[in-house]
């Protein structure tokens, strides 16, 4: 309190030696040791697939896992309490991992353009047929959730939406099958549906739990982190697109390089580009909250109301608008917080 400056000042010579870091993995990655996983079906690159096995199994994208058994596994849990209730082994205790609307908003379209850009984006009503060209959904579903990114289908679990087994349609809205009558429920009417098993469910012969290795790194993470780092050292590099395009290959949405050409060279807009693909590839995966803080905007993006679907409301209709789920407070202050005694203890 007496003034006394206790952090260095800001050094972007800091991001060469970074830069460097980073240029080390990728070459030892890019040697045939790590690779992006990727399933194929009839000889083409089939995103879903790959977006949903690249956390069902050890792989050469999984650079960094922990370690749990199945008697012990995260994924035991995961199972245990995100099946939502009106599907087979759903209960009272179940459905209670929720999945933000401004999550939901930030996944793009199927054209790889966002939310706001797109002309795909609607919010009137329900679909019929012919409105989703992903063929991802059934008709009569909300039209916000039409024509999605397919890392979108594999992460948000919505209201209409069928269980991968059984089939059955998950309500959400009262009077529901997955409403808030019960004791625990997703208070922003979604579920997180990323890491759940598609093997699982409560009935004959189906298996009751499936093996995931909790991912603490992979292969994707590095990637963006390659881009951002050389957007800070000289935004004209060209390999800043190119390691965001390979996500968005992947992905099965369309490239930068092609979609937003007047992106290149723009460190501005290459950065937002990279943040927002980094916020939708890894969502859930435990590294946003980090980003936030260290690139100094957690006050920003944390500090403020956040929205669901109404779990109140009376009928269908209803449902289908945003309302206040919680006011989060997060000040600067809260970047500086400290490592807990008990977890320096550990």
């Amino acid at each position: 309190k007496d003034g006394k400056v206790l952090f260095p000042q800001k050094d972007n010579a800091k991001w060469n030696l970074a830069l460097k870091a980073v240029q080390e993995f990728i070459n030892y990655a890019n040697s045939g040791n790590y690779e992006l996983y990727k399933e194929y079906t009839n000889g083409n690159l089939d995103p879903y697939k790959s977006i949903y096995g690249v956390h069902m199994s050890y792989n050469k994208e999984v650079i960094f896992a922990r370690s749990d058994d199945n008697t012990s596994a995260v994924t035991r849990t995961l199972d245990r309490i995100n099946v939502p209730r009106g599907a087979r082994g759903g209960a009272t205790y179940t459905g209670s991992v929720a999945v933000t609307q401004e999550l939901v908003d930030a996944f793009y379209m199927r054209d790889g353009l966002s939310t706001t850009e797109s002309n795909l984006y609607r919010e009137d009503g329900y679909s019929v047929i012919g409105d989703d060209l992903t063929g991802q959904t059934d008709v009569g579903t909300f039209r916000m959730y039409t024509n999605r990114e397919p890392r979108f289908y594999q992460t948000v679990f919505y209201n209409g939406r069928k269980w991968h087994i059984g089939n059955e349609i998950i309500r959400f809205n009262k009077g529901g099958n997955s409403d808030n009558a019960g004791s625990v429920w997703p208070r922003t009417g979604y579920l997180l549906y990323k890491r759940m098993s598609k093997k699982v469910y409560a009935e004959g012969s189906y298996p009751r739990s499936e093996y995931r290795p909790p991912i603490v790194h992979r292969l994707a993470e590095f990637y963006l982190l390659y881009a951002e780092t050389l957007n800070e050292v000289d935004p004209s590099d060209p390999r800043i697109i190119e390691y965001v395009d390979k996500i968005r290959e992947r992905a099965g949405i369309p490239l930068l390089s092609v979609i937003k050409p007047g992106l290149r060279g723009n460190q501005q807009l290459q950065r937002e580009a990279i943040r927002q693909e980094m916020r939708v590839e890894l969502a859930t995966e435990g590294q946003r909250y980090f980003d936030l803080k260290r690139w100094m905007v957690a006050r920003d993006i944390l500090n403020k109301p956040f929205y669901g679907m109404d779990m109140n409301a009376t009928t269908l209709d209803g449902f289908f608008k945003r309302v206040l789920v919680h006011n989060r407070n997060f000040e600067d202050r809260n970047c500086l917080a400290p490592t807990p005694l008990n977890e320096i203890q550990k």
